[in-house]
């Protein structure tokens, strides 16, 4: 440990050194990246980005792209990652996909490019505001427009600021969700191709409390954290999160119906696909009191290779385009499904697809394999682009007939586990 630290500062005297007298030591680094429209490769422009770091999902920067669909943002050494927003365009990443995050070191300029889809809904209203307690903005907060049962949601910036883009005309609720505090629901009409203001005011003193226990289904307990999503976005509440190995308790909870979600970072459990099938999902109302949610967690399937260290997120640099996956067998399992998806969270080989009896199998591997190859059947929507950064993941099915499809889900690797990236 002495031997370290003596490394540590004899580099900050070497650059300290190098600086004149009146120059501050450089201790940021940058993100960079072009930000471009996936059908056509053009540039995007005025595509509204915001800095999140990682370890506590805190806004911290905001900023937009140029004309020529580049950005840039200084940062302090830590880990972040991005969320996009543009009219138009498909949020990045997508509902229901958590973000990639990055790693910035000090005077490094790390380079993350990214792909826009058009949105389904074109010419579509936007509802833009700010969320404050007074006069003061509130950063990170989930701001949610629902209509009809469907939901569409944005996190505040570092100034309180929100737009929430391609809605179809029509009248929304709209709420604002953070833990210790409440909003009133207000009611927003929208027209198209068309914004309409309208800010969220909060209130603190929200003092719902959720606890319970949690289950570990053929592993070991172990420390996880435990958060609640909104029901219909999936997204966590900023600031509803405990760290438990057991027994958890939530507090400052809002008013609001929830789901409980566990294990989003790298600890090798993941939610019990066959308890939810079971249970259905942990879902909790709160009002001003305590409630109970218990449920179980699982072992996750192991990726070998090609994968990121369970200590980062870097993605790992492979070459050629492609790549054996292989992974640890799952017991019980009669086959894996694969899935792959590029950076912005979009599936292009594998996953599943919906049936008429539900979900249906893309991509199979029988039980007694753990290897398998990129695209070996074709299927993909395109090959694997050099420079580019992309996740896999393997799912443990198994046979039942009691299911309508025949088979169930037992379990599957980590969200944050599966990371490459292609050598140019």
């Amino acid at each position: 440990m002495q031997k370290l630290n003596l490394v540590v500062l004899a580099i900050i005297i070497l650059m300290a050194w190098g600086c004149k007298e009146d120059e501050p030591v450089v201790a940021t680094g940058f993100v960079k990246g072009v930000i471009s429209n996936a059908s056509t490769g053009a540039a995007l422009g005025e595509v509204r980005i915001i800095v999140f770091e990682s370890d506590s999902n805190n806004p911290v920067q905001s900023l937009s792209s140029g004309p020529d669909g580049t950005y840039s943002a200084e940062l302090f050494p830590g880990n972040y990652y991005l969320k996009l927003y543009r009219s138009g365009f498909d949020q990045v990443p997508p509902k229901g996909m958590s973000p990639l995050p990055f790693t910035v070191l000090v005077g490094q300029e790390l380079q993350k490019p990214f792909e826009m889809n058009p949105a389904a809904v074109q010419d579509g209203g936007i509802i833009k505001g700010k969320v404050s307690d007074g006069a003061k903005g509130v950063p990170g907060v989930l701001v949610v427009a629902e209509k009809e049962g469907k939901a569409y949601s944005a996190i505040t910036d570092a100034a309180g600021d929100f737009y929430i883009y391609n809605l179809t005309a029509g009248s929304y609720q709209l709420k604002g969700f953070v833990a210790g505090y409440t909003s009133e629901e207000s009611a927003v009409a929208v027209e198209s191709s068309a914004e309409t203001v309208k800010n969220v005011m909060l209130t603190a003193g929200a003092a719902g409390t959720v606890s319970g226990t949690i289950s570990f289904l053929a592993s070991n307990a172990r420390e996880v954290d435990v958060t609640l999503v909104h029901p219909l976005t999936g997204e966590p509440v900023p600031g509803l999160l405990a760290k438990t190995a057991q027994n958890y308790t939530i507090t400052n909870v809002p008013a609001g119906t929830y789901i409980a979600r566990a294990t989003f970072r790298n600890d090798e459990r993941v939610m019990d696909p066959d308890w939810i099938i079971k249970n259905g999902e942990p879902v909790v109302t709160v009002g001003s009191g305590s409630v109970s949610r218990d449920f179980s967690l699982t072992g996750s399937v192991k990726v070998l290779a090609p994968t990121n260290g369970a200590e980062t997120t870097e993605p790992v640099l492979i070459t050629g385009l492609t790549p054996e996956f292989a992974w640890s067998p799952y017991s019980s399992a009669s086959d894996y499904v694969v899935e792959v998806s590029d950076a912005n969270g979009n599936i292009i080989w594998g996953g599943f697809s919906k049936g008429a009896a539900g979900l249906e199998k893309k991509v199979t591997v029988p039980s007694g394999q753990t290897k398998v190859v990129y695209n070996y059947d074709q299927s993909a929507t395109g090959p694997l682009v050099p420079g580019k950064v992309y996740r896999w993941r393997v799912y443990a099915s198994k046979d039942d007939n009691k299911e309508a499809t025949g088979w169930k889900l037992i379990s599957v690797s980590e969200d944050q586990m599966g990371l490459f990236r292609i050598a140019e």
